[in-house]
């Protein structure tokens, strides 16, 4: 019915031990900064940058987009079929 007070002491001891140990993180990286040396990219940061690179509107050689055969200016409305 009621917890144990053994369980919940361990409990806040164990969130005690996690505060602390993200503490000394924080202070080791704050520390350390300029011996940090950033990831490469992984497998998705370097397909989705292959993606981006290869809109057309980003290249310069990219040849000029298409308009639509109808002959309608863009931002005119297209009369019903």
């Amino acid at each position: 019915m009621f917890e144990h007070p053994y369980l919940s002491q361990q409990i806040v001891d164990f969130e005690r031990q996690q505060i602390e140990r993200a503490a000394e993180q924080r202070r080791f990286l704050r520390e350390h900064a300029g011996q940090i040396v950033p990831r490469r990219a992984g497998v998705l940061g370097r397909m989705l940058g292959r993606l981006t690179s290869r809109r057309p509107a980003d290249r310069a050689d990219a040849a000029p987009t298409r308009r639509r055969a109808t002959g309608a200016a863009p931002g005119e409305p297209v009369a019903a079929r």
